[in-house]
């Protein structure tokens, strides 16, 4: 097997991926890495074919790179390959840390940017609709950190949390524990019984009850509601 890529080159990858030799709308890297993760998570593992091309065309895809040669679009698929190979073993071996951006802040603190990573990981359940339909559906609370963060709704719910920053802190912080227990859940559904909520809360919420939320809304009608992309 392949080494996961060490730093250089996934800073070589996200270089290329926003190249002038890119679509549009091709994804950068923590994009890359929460699609990934979606990918890897269902059951049935999508091939090459089924999913390159939204990642050079995460709009459409539709729109393929220029490569300037046939090595450098090997490297391109290279380096993808085993970026996704690596992911693929971490979820495996629950030591899966998603790639977010890191943002400084005026006061010296750090922010880390996980909108780009979840609507990666969103979009990719759109195109693989199943198991997915029905998770979103029966088993909303797994999957509240990436709605949260990668649909529209989850960003209104978040304006209206009324502190914005925390949630949004505390959302990120949820999305390693919440991609463990999807895959515990898609591979033992019957053993998962814990699961992760909104803004990190411990939470078994079913539909007819209460959102963890705290918009006081039942779950069907709040974190519930089926996805959008952001």
């Amino acid at each position: 097997m392949h080494p996961p890529l060490n730093d250089d080159e996934l800073d070589e990858l996200d270089d290329l991926l926003l190249s002038r030799h890119m679509p549009r709308y091709a994804m950068d890297i923590t994009m890359l890495d929460g699609f990934c993760a979606a990918l890897v998570l269902h059951p049935q593992p999508a091939v090459p074919d089924e999913y390159l091309r939204w990642i050079w065309d995460s709009e459409r895809g539709e729109d393929a790179p220029g490569f300037a040669s046939p090595q450098h679009a090997g490297r391109a698929l290279e380096l993808i390959m085993r970026h996704y190979a690596s992911v693929s073993q971490a979820i495996r071996e629950d030591s899966y840390e998603p790639l977010f951006y890191l943002m400084p802040q005026d006061d010296g603190s750090n922010f880390f940017d996980a909108e780009g990573w979840a609507c990666g990981f969103i979009l990719a359940t759109s195109l693989f609709a199943e198991p997915w339909d029905t998770l979103f559906e029966e088993r909303a609370d797994l999957v509240a950190p990436m709605e949260l963060l990668g649909t529209e709704r989850g960003w209104e719910i978040l304006e209206q949390s009324g502190d914005e920053r925390r949630a949004t802190q505390e959302a990120y912080e949820s999305i390693a524990d919440s991609v463990a227990l999807i895959y515990e859940h898609l591979n033992a559904p019957r053993k998962t019984d814990v699961t992760v909520g909104i803004f990190g809360i411990r939470s078994t919420a079913g539909r007819d009850e209460v959102c963890p939320c705290g918009s006081g809304k039942l779950f069907r009608d709040c974190c519930g509601v089926p996805r959008t992309l952001h």
